[in-house]
């Protein structure tokens, strides 16, 4: 009854790791798209900046006010881009804490089963010697 309780309690420590691991995927996504769209605004940028250096100088007044818009969208991403940094490295130590659970529980299933098989084993050879046994008392009957 202990053992499948064991195998129980590891069954819900492997579902906490999952669900920590599939939180922290989720992170790193948001994490991924937030970066490309840090990308992206410097791409955009560097399109504007190329496209305002070409043009007539009385349509280059609106430039300034593009870039002031592109900075506190840049402060916003950075921001952003911290705050999913800060929640990554949190998740990432749930998750080693998760493993540091699992490990020692399945550890000692390791060692139960084990010493479950040595005396199965040993079971088993008993069964067969007393066997061995008693057809050489047979023969040992019938020669005499």
């Amino acid at each position: 009854m202990a053992k499948k309780d064991l195998h129980t309690l590891i069954r819900v420590r492997k579902w906490d790791v999952d669900e920590k691991q599939r939180g922290l995927a989720v992170l790193l996504r948001q994490e991924e798209s937030v970066i490309e769209r840090q990308m992206a605004l410097e791409a955009d940028i560097k399109r504007e900046m190329a496209f305002t250096a070409e043009a007539p100088t009385e349509q280059r007044f609106t430039l300034s006010a593009y870039l002031q818009r592109c900075d506190g969208y840049r402060v916003q991403l950075n921001a952003m881009l911290q705050e999913i940094r800060r929640r990554v490295a949190e998740a990432q130590e749930e998750l080693a804490e998760a493993f540091r659970q699992l490990k020692p529980i399945e550890e000692t299933q390791k060692m139960r089963d084990a010493e479950e098989e040595k005396e199965e084993n040993r079971l088993e050879q008993e069964n067969l010697d007393e066997i061995g046994l008693n057809l050489h008392r047979r023969r040992e009957q019938r020669m005499f």
